[in-house]
């Protein structure tokens, strides 16, 4: 008779086979790209007619000292699209979107009675 001491060494000393390394994991799936931060620009639309009915309504005009100041009190020299929160023309260019005309440019000299002055 082994004594329990022993057959534990005996076991533990024994040949066994060491079991199978197992497989590598598959490589994560690679990460999606970033999503975009900004949104693209408004392709150039065609410009706001004089004829245009939102522009009828609001006055608009193509050259901001052309605005009918009897008609719009609340004009201001030096009031034009440019200066304007609502233009989102870039900054030096001569025309841009405006959300009141939508698919439109606007001359970034222009202005209507919507205007609102950009914050500085």
């Amino acid at each position: 008779m082994v004594p329990v001491s022993g057959a534990v060494l005996a076991a533990a000393c024994s040949k066994q086979e060491e079991p199978a390394a197992a497989a590598p994991a598959p490589a994560p799936a690679p990460a999606a790209p970033p999503a975009a931060t900004a949104p693209a620009p408004a392709a150039a639309g065609p410009m706001v007619e004089a004829t245009d009915p939102t522009a009828v309504a609001l006055g608009y005009v193509a050259l901001a000292a052309n605005a009918d100041k009897t008609k719009y009190p609340t004009f201001v020299e030096g009031s034009n699209c440019a200066n304007c929160a609502l233009y989102q023309g870039a900054a030096g260019s001569q025309s841009g979107p405006c959300p009141l005309f939508a698919g439109k440019q606007v001359a970034a000299a222009g202005w209507c009675s919507s205007y609102a002055k950009k914050a500085t």
